[in-house]
């Protein structure tokens, strides 16, 4: 049985291997089918993130106009309270509880600890404060002649809300402080990384954060929004929330989800069905009839189909086994009968070739014991070839030529020198082929037949015979058979009655005939030759 190697990609580099076969096609195949989906959830992220970045801004923005509104709102009505309230006091001598009043009104803007307020006339005497009034002394001190403008005041952390009396006399000051700004701009959620200013010209207030936060805008959203006629601006950024990375992983998510699944689907078909195959079809390429093929060790990841697959190949290899040890039996069986079919026939030929000469010796007549010894020289040309065929057998190569002619020649001789009284000199040169059985036996009766025409016409002389089979230069399995002889170039005439020439070559034209080949006498040369089929 011969089977296909193994593809490349399983024989060779590993480190490659699996960009091929079935199992890659597989992933590139789910990445192909899973690409369009990859991209549209890509792009919705995508969307989605812009969207909720959106909201952001336009939350922060509703919310930062909300509450500059809502300050400025506070800062108006802590003007009108404490303006009404300085008029009072600058009018009449006994206001009554309305420091009590004003007290109360802030409290309820911004909270006890959220606004301090100081009333001062023009003796610097004050006549209403509450809260923290040293601050606010010192700032009176410092500048007595308050511009009416609303100011920051970084040093204090408050918003600072001047007002004065109708006749001058009596001045108020108002500090919109720190707690009760951070409790005006506050979110539900705690963010740490809040920031809340307040900006007026170069003067700026931070109410939530660190000051330096504002240097970071790549990855937070801002908003900002003017307190209304005061000349104040809110501002307010928060963290974006989505980092750079965030981002990223978000956008990058179903193109890993989509290799992820490529890969997968990879992996199982690489385990599932093609080691499996792989290994089976290594067993398979190994099988040689009458080895049995085991099927590949299975495990609960191989698919079924493939373990069944396996199995029907083991037992197809066993029931080959089987009928190959079969029919190695029966060819031995057959080899002994050819043997001994080979033996009895060789002891057969050698028991008629004893018998005839046992007929030659009890002859009276010459004639007959002529004829005697020309059917015994066939026989032992055709015993020469039954044994290079019987020890030639096993090689299944036919019968050798030149052992075969060697043979041959060497029995002619000792025939003729023997029993004929001839001394026959044979020449053999041959090529080292081979030949079939059905060819070498007329080869051999044609020589001797030659060689008994030869002792025939030569007796009294010393004739000589040459045999050649030499291949030929262009047909390497083709070959001239040759039999000269200096007796061949006599005509039929000089032969005179006594020698049948006509009747030796009717034979020798028969044995041509069964070599399926025109018998050449060329008289001048003194040969007659064949062309025969050679084994090489």
């Amino acid at each position: 049985m011969t089977m296909s190697p193994l593809p490349p990609a399983e024989t060779g580099n590993r480190a490659t291997g699996w960009m091929k076969g079935t199992a890659a096609k597989i992933f590139f195949v789910m990445i192909l089918a899973l690409l369009p989906l990859a991209i549209a959830a890509t792009v919705t992220n995508l969307q989605f993130l812009r969207a909720s970045d959106q909201d952001k801004r336009e939350l922060l923005q509703t919310a930062t106009r909300q509450s500059a509104d809502r300050l400025a709102a506070d800062i108006a009505a802590i003007r009108t309270a404490q303006g009404l309230t300085a008029n009072v006091l600058a009018s009449d001598p006994d206001p009554g509880n309305i420091c009590q009043r004003l007290i109360a009104l802030f409290h309820s803007i911004g909270g006890e600890d959220g606004i301090s307020a100081i009333l001062v006339d023009r003796d610097k005497k004050v006549q209403c404060s509450f809260g923290d009034i040293r601050s606010l002394q010192d700032l009176y001190r410092s500048t007595p002649s308050l511009a009416l403008g609303v100011s920051l005041s970084p040093e204090l952390k408050s918003v600072i809300v001047p007002s004065i009396s109708r006749n001058g006399s009596t001045t108020a000051i108002a500090a919109y402080r720190l707690p009760a700004l951070r409790r005006l701009t506050s979110t539900n959620r705690y963010d740490p990384d809040r920031l809340v200013t307040l900006r007026m010209g170069d003067q700026q207030l931070v109410i939530a954060g660190e000051a330096g936060q504002e240097k970071e805008p790549a990855t937070r959203i801002v908003a900002s929004a003017p307190v209304k006629d005061l000349g104040i601006e809110l501002s307010a950024a928060i963290d974006d929330g989505n980092t750079m990375a965030s981002s990223i992983f978000s956008m990058l998510m179903p193109l890993a989800l989509l290799f992820s699944a490529a890969f997968l689907g990879w992996l199982v078909v690489r385990k599932m069905l093609i080691k499996p195959l792989i290994a089976l079809h290594r067993e398979v390429a190994a099988y040689a009839p009458g080895k049995v093929m085991q099927a590949p060790p299975s495990n609960r990841l191989i698919a079924s189909e493939i373990i069944a697959l396996g199995d029907a190949f083991q037992e197809v290899s066993e029931d080959v086994a089987e009928h190959e040890e079969e029919m190695r039996l029966a060819l031995d069986r057959q080899t002994r009968l050819t043997r001994e079919v080979h033996h009895r026939v060789k002891n057969n030929l050698q028991i008629i070739s004893s018998l005839i000469s046992l007929h030659w010796r009890g002859a009276t007549d010459p004639a007959s014991a002529n004829a005697y010894l020309s059917i015994q020289r066939r026989v032992d040309a055709l015993a020469v070839v039954q044994r290079n065929h019987y020890a030639e057998m096993d090689g299944n190569r036919g019968v050798r030529a030149r052992p075969m002619m060697n043979e041959i020649a060497s029995g002619l001789k000792i025939s003729a020198q023997v029993q004929s009284g001839c001394n026959l000199d044979i020449a053999v040169d041959c090529d080292d082929v081979s030949l079939h059985q059905d060819i070498a036996a007329p080869m051999a009766f044609m020589t001797a037949e030659l060689a008994d025409l030869i002792i025939a016409l030569e007796k009294e002389n010393k004739p000589q015979l040459h045999i050649s089979l030499v291949v030929l230069e262009d047909s390497p399995h083709r070959a001239r058979f040759t039999l000269a002889a200096p007796a061949f170039r006599s005509s039929k005439a000089a032969a005179g009655a006594d020698v049948p020439v006509e009747l030796y070559e009717r034979v020798l034209v028969g044995l041509a005939r069964q070599l399926q080949t025109p018998l050449e006498h060329d008289v001048a040369a003194g040969e007659y030759h064949v062309i025969v089929p050679v084994l090489p």
